[in-house]
């Protein structure tokens, strides 16, 4: 098959190669930046979604959400607090500098049990540190 019949069957790039026409009035072939489908539009108007995709956004590229960190969420927390503390008329508590989680009790306690300390001074360890008063039932149950 040469080129003219090709043409001639296809409307779309015979419509794209005439040269009389000015180049507003000529199409180009379109690109998806959603699924990389390319094609050649029917008519000069923007198309309104991507023919394999059926996406509207077929002209702009996929925006990235960036993932939350740790420290956004303690920053937006600390911002929340101060904002309600200052609406309500409450002074804001100070927070211990130390960590005070689960995991820093059980890493001491582990360490000291390794070490050979009595249960008795592990308890006193975690009362002071933690201001939690535990039996030694419950230091066993923490300590395994």
């Amino acid at each position: 098959m040469n080129v003219s019949n090709r043409l001639a069957r296809d409307a779309a790039p015979m419509r794209v190669l005439t040269q009389s026409k000015p180049e507003s009035e000529v199409l180009s072939q379109q690109t998806c930046f959603r699924c990389g489908k390319g094609w050649w539009p029917r008519c000069l108007s923007k198309p309104k979604r991507c023919p394999q995709c059926k996406s509207p956004y077929w002209d702009r590229p996929r925006q990235v959400k960036q993932p939350h960190t740790a420290a956004d969420f303690r920053a937006l927390t600390k911002a929340l607090q101060e904002k309600i503390g200052r609406e309500l008329g409450i002074k804001p508590v100070e927070q211990p500098s130390q960590d005070r989680s689960l995991i820093k009790a059980l890493v001491i306690l582990k360490g000291m049990k390794a070490a050979g300390h009595t249960w008795q001074e592990m308890g006193e360890r975690v009362e002071q540190e933690f201001g939690a008063r535990l039996d030694n039932e419950q230091l066993k149950a923490l300590a395994r």
